[in-house]
């Protein structure tokens, strides 16, 4: 049994809900965070720590639009707010449902609502993702969602971990626990548009690590996706280069570290493998 599967059948009646809300109201959407994760991994049958929470990507034009979202889960469908977090609903079966919007109602990348707690986030990335680093999954629950890929997830929690760092440690433990992965995740997807990086001056496949490899095409993948937005190009080499810099003074290379069991300097191989890809 594929225990990730029960994870998506667990989901199955808040996928119902949501999808039968977003078709209503004729929005778009596509799923990040840790479920996106988990549905990658799950096709690789990996695990990962469990989450209760769920995390949409909305495309509205206005914060009226997203109101009117808000208002119609709650008022219909049973869900109800927090006070810490205006972006956040609560099922009725206690399901955390982050639903985080983008597209016209964010200005210069950022989006404010009203509410109460959390007000305000940035978006850096969500259009990019949404044109360039999604793809169609059929789920074992039957629906068929526009899922982030795992290059488009890090991509996501780089920024989110740029934004902020006090209480955003977990990204650097998902980001190390992807590229220590991603290749036996993405192998065929790795030998059919990556097949470069095994000649003879690029590490082989029968090398003892092939997270540089994986961190290479993670690069490549996130630099494909940001095509054309130089600005965000930029924001994640440097956040790439400031935790290098800081080596093992940064929490998240600590994070990493941690996470993986790995060393400072293997850490910091990962980080430059990224940044190796995205100067390809």
């Amino acid at each position: 049994m594929n225990l990730i599967n029960v994870r998506e059948e667990e989901l199955k009646d808040i996928f119902d809900v949501l999808e039968e809300v977003f078709r209503e109201l004729k929005i778009d959407y596509y799923l990040i965070g840790a479920v996106a994760r988990d549905i990658w991994y799950s096709r690789g049958n990996k695990q990962f720590r469990r989450t209760k929470d769920v995390d949409f990507a909305v495309m509205v034009g206005s914060q009226r639009e997203y109101e009117v979202l808000r208002g119609y889960l709650k008022m219909h469908k049973g869900f109800i707010g927090t006070r810490e977090n205006s972006f956040v609903l609560i099922s009725s079966t206690g399901i955390q449902v982050d639903i985080l919007p983008f597209g016209d109602i964010a200005g210069d990348t950022a989006v404010r609502i009203e509410g109460m707690g959390l007000t305000n986030i940035q978006v850096d990335g969500f259009v990019e993702v949404y044109k360039s680093g999604i793809a169609g999954v059929e789920l074992t629950t039957g629906h068929h969602f526009k899922v982030a890929t795992l290059p488009a997830i890090i991509l996501l929690k780089l920024i989110a971990f740029d934004d902020r760092p006090e209480i955003r440690f977990k990204d650097a433990r998902d980001i190390a626990n992807i590229l220590e992965h991603y290749f036996e995740l993405q192998a065929d997807f790795i030998y059919g548009n990556h097949l470069d990086l095994f000649d003879d001056n690029r590490p082989s496949f029968n090398a003892p690590d092939l997270s540089e490899i994986s961190g290479i095409v993670i690069g490549r993948e996130i630099k494909r996706i940001t095509a054309g937005n130089e600005q965000l190009q930029a924001r994640l080499v440097k956040i790439l280069q400031t935790q290098i810099g800081e080596a093992e003074n940064s929490s998240f290379v600590r994070n990493m570290v941690a996470e993986t069991g790995s060393t400072v300097e293997e850490a910091l191989e990962r980080l430059n493998s990224l940044l190796t890809g995205m100067d390809f």
